[in-house]
């Protein structure tokens, strides 16, 4: 993951000691900066969600996973921060921080504590490095004492709150039905269906997973589904000889690594519009509940629905009772690896365009300037002006890539839209006082 790593570049290793430490784990340093210098665009946010990055990496885990396990970490680094920098209101811990108590060693300390949590397994190799040689960045005094006691008291507060959520839970075993059913789900991978737990899980911001819950995908017999169906069906095809080139790295891109991807564009949000420590926080947060929000909400309505894949639909074309879809059982999509869970709604499209709408709201603009770093060499960085631009191009990649259907598109887009608006309204508000 070189664009990743390079993202842990830019972000972590500003700081002369945290090189030592990432130095030991393979990575270059670029250069050093002390705390007390960085003036207005301070790194600690970003750094730590690039430590979080690596280490959610190393651990091989679902993205379903990946996007709970960074809400979890953005809301105690959040409320941590704004306990000792004020301004706005807490999201689910309210603590009262000492006077002078440093916001970088509550963010250090905040961030490890939770991914230490969520990801053990990565704490000797990585974690806890990284925190040593981090905190050495930082003073020492009663600043920075006081600092870390904010951010471990904050995160242990918010991982007990957390405690019985409903994350991980092997309660939702998913059984597909034998034989086939048309329409119905079959798992398109040997290993276990990816999320099953997440719409029965507490969200962090809704009210429940199923408060946006949409009306479902269209019925086999329906106009609507031989129009979606026949859409993905030239278009999505390995084959296609109407998908433009543009189309075909459009659908590559958003093909790679979900988690990662949308980090690497946070931080680089970050460091581009060079935030203070207190906007970093509440920046990573807003985008973070949203996401695990915009999943939770999204896997409620994939599991209820259990609609089946275009792989899947379109090989068995000839079975769904409708005339004007045929099948064809040698058909493949553009992409070679479709998702491990049900076709409708489409996740990407439940919370990537909220990302349009977090931007706009906290820039208080309609253009946002948005750029996402690829992951991949040979295809290029995508950049986005306005909201509207980022939900058009992830939409359509997915069905570029023969992986969805419209309907899903278009459906996962409201969940998004609606979870941003609500997560927005409720949270994240200035301080009264």
């Amino acid at each position: 993951m070189l664009t990743d790593r390079k993202e842990f570049d830019r972000a972590g290793l500003v700081f002369a000691l945290l090189a030592t430490c990432v130095l030991a784990l393979g990575v270059a340093s670029t250069g050093s900066a002390k705390p007390d210098s960085a003036g207005p665009n301070d790194t600690y946010v970003a750094a730590w969600d690039a430590v979080g990055s690596q280490a959610f990496t190393a651990a091989a885990l679902t993205p379903a996973e990946g996007h709970t396990i960074f809400a979890y970490v953005a809301v105690a680094v959040y409320d941590a921060v704004t306990a000792v920098k004020g301004g706005y209101e807490s999201f689910a811990v309210d603590v009262d921080a000492p006077d002078g108590a440093s916001a970088e060693a509550a963010v250090v300390a905040a961030a490890h504590r939770t991914l230490v949590h969520y990801l053990p397994g990565q704490r000797a190799t990585i974690l806890d490095p990284a925190y040593t040689a981090s905190l050495a960045t930082i003073p020492d005094g009663q600043a920075k004492t006081d600092g870390v006691a904010v951010g471990e008291a904050v995160a242990d507060s918010y991982i007990a709150e957390r405690a019985d959520d409903g994350f991980r839970s092997t309660a939702y075993p998913y059984t597909a039905p034998s034989p086939p059913v048309p329409g119905v789900w079959i798992p398109t991978a040997p290993t276990p269906p990816i999320g099953t737990y997440l719409g029965h899980m507490r969200p962090f911001a809704l009210k429940s997973a199923d408060q946006f819950r949409p009306d479902g995908p269209p019925a086999l017999d329906s106009k609507r589904w031989a129009k979606d169906y026949n859409e993905v069906k030239e278009i999505g095809s390995s084959g296609s000889t109407t998908r433009t080139p543009e189309q075909t790295e459009a659908a590559r891109f958003w093909a790679q690594a979900p988690v990662q991807q949308a980090r690497g564009s946070f931080r680089k949000f970050v460091l581009d519009h060079e935030l203070d420590v207190a906007d970093a926080a509440r920046f990573m947060a807003m985008m973070s509940v949203t996401y695990a929000d915009g999943l939770i909400a999204c896997f409620d309505a994939k599991y209820h629905y259990a609609f089946w894949r275009p792989i899947t639909a379109i090989r068995a074309g000839d079975t769904d009772g409708n005339d004007a879809t045929v099948g064809d059982p040698g058909w493949t999509p553009l992409l070679p690896v479709t998702p491990n869970h049900p076709e409708y709604p489409s996740a990407h499209s439940c919370i990537t365009p909220a990302a349009g709408l977090v931007i706009a709201r906290f820039l208080q603009s309609h253009e946002i300037d948005f750029t996402i770093p690829s992951l991949a060499a040979g295809i290029a960085d995508r950049h986005f002006d306005t909201p509207q631009d980022l939900e058009y191009d992830v939409g359509n990649a997915r069905i570029w890539g023969g992986i969805h259907f419209r309907s899903a598109i278009d459906d996962g887009a409201q969940i998004a839209k609606r979870t941003a608006n609500w997560v927005l309204a409720h949270n994240f508000q200035r301080d009264a006082d």
